[in-house]
């Protein structure tokens, strides 16, 4: 299942990295065209569906493991930090809370300042990604099927 969910984890990364360098040029504006609009909702999305990957799945995966207890959200940051993967635990606390305020803000006002902080935050979640999955064939390696 590990196996699976960091394959998943580097496809998601890799249509990141796609819609990023497709909204590179588009992300500062303000009047959107329909295709630049679609172009940058892409975007918003694949970081959203990364960030929950990482935290829901695999992370929780890995914790199942090592045999972690459950904890919160937070605790997994702070493991997350311990094995390597981000330089600080608040790095993933900012990609949540952008996450959050995708998959939950209305207001079409904001969307700019949104997809701007996508933008921002995207080369560092894609960047985590490696690290993730290295640290997690290694566990793989100690725990084969």
């Amino acid at each position: 299942m590990l196996r699976d969910e960091l394959k998943n984890l580097e496809n998601a990364a890799e249509y990141l990295k796609y819609s990023l360098n497709r909204s590179r040029e588009i992300v500062t504006g303000k009047n959107w065209t329909p295709e630049e609009l679609e172009r940058l909702e892409s975007l918003a999305s694949r970081f959203a569906r990364l960030s929950d990957l990482l935290t829901q799945r695999v992370m929780r995966l890995v914790d199942d493991l090592e045999l972690t207890p459950d904890g919160t959200l937070l605790d997994r940051f702070y493991r997350a930090e311990k094995r390597g993967w981000v330089e600080k635990a608040s790095d993933l606390v900012r990609i949540r809370e952008l996450r959050n305020l995708i998959a939950h803000e209305y207001a079409a006002g904001r969307m700019s300042e949104i997809y701007l902080a996508v933008a921002s935050l995207a080369p560092e979640l894609a960047a985590i990604i490696p690290r993730v999955v290295a640290g997690s064939n290694k566990l793989l390696q100690q725990y084969p099927d």
